[in-house]
């Protein structure tokens, strides 16, 4: 009985694991396309802003993250 469970346990934990793997790459796909198609200006910061370079400040200014 002990080894079914633990075999129930890591059969959740790889389908696990391979469902957060399978959400990162599509994340990452997407957001190439986001920043593959956004104009090279957009990013240029105003004559009173400061530089937001991190991949947060992009995020978060674009998508209101």
């Amino acid at each position: 009985m002990a080894q079914d469970l633990m075999k129930t346990i890591s059969v959740l934990q790889n389908t696990a694991i391979g469902n957060c793997r399978k959400r990162i790459e599509d994340a990452a796909l997407r957001a190439k396309g986001i920043i593959a198609s956004n104009p090279p200006d957009t990013d240029a910061p105003g004559p009173c802003q400061k530089p937001q370079c991190g991949v947060t400040s992009v995020m978060k200014r674009k998508h209101g993250l």
